[in-house]
């Protein structure tokens, strides 16, 4: 496993691997029809604009690259919000490789980041209430709760969304295996 910084030229697999993670973590979630139809070529959007300022530099995404074969990939947003820090906007897997330890690496890496980069030493992330899996893993990782609220989601429904808060990034970093 290694984790290194996104380049442009990973566009196109970060998206395809998001596209993955989410038809198969948001089935019964979002509708069907935006999942196997637009959902590719939004995400292909997202990665292209979001990677051809690869320098931003409140911006990090990583990438987990095996032996040339990406595997899972996270982005974050330094200091996105005064009260609740960075933001980890994204944190996806190979749906076959979840258990292996690929998340946690991610998210400690991020979190390694944060901590010496950002103005805030906190981070907060968003996930669907349904997203038990989801849920269950950050909750692991020592995730607070802090909000469940209402919101759009990009198929047009609307779903609840739970924040979860990690105060202590040193904790995040605990959880680290090779």
């Amino acid at each position: 496993m290694t984790i290194r910084s996104a380049a442009p030229a990973d566009a196109r697999a970060i998206a395809q691997l998001h596209t993955y993670s989410w038809q198969t973590a948001y089935r019964g979630i979002l509708r069907d029809d935006f999942l196997d139809g637009p959902l590719l070529e939004n995400r292909r959007a997202l990665w292209a604009t979001r990677l051809a300022d690869a320098g931003r530099a409140d911006q990090i995404v990583l990438v987990d690259d095996h032996g040339g074969k990406l595997q899972g990939f996270a982005c974050a947003f330094l200091d996105a919000d005064p009260e609740w820090g960075s933001l980890l906007d994204n944190l996806h897997v190979i749906p076959e490789l979840k258990g292996k330890g690929l998340g946690r690496q991610l998210i400690a890496a991020v979190a390694d980041h944060v901590a010496v980069y950002g103005a805030c030493k906190r981070m907060h992330l968003w996930a669907y209430e349904q997203n038990l899996g989801a849920r269950r893993f950050y909750e692991r990782l020592g995730g607070v709760v802090t909000l469940i609220q209402a919101e759009p989601a990009l198929d047009g429904t609307q779903v609840n969304a739970v924040r979860y808060c990690w105060s202590e990034l040193a904790a995040l970093a605990g959880h680290r295996r090779c």
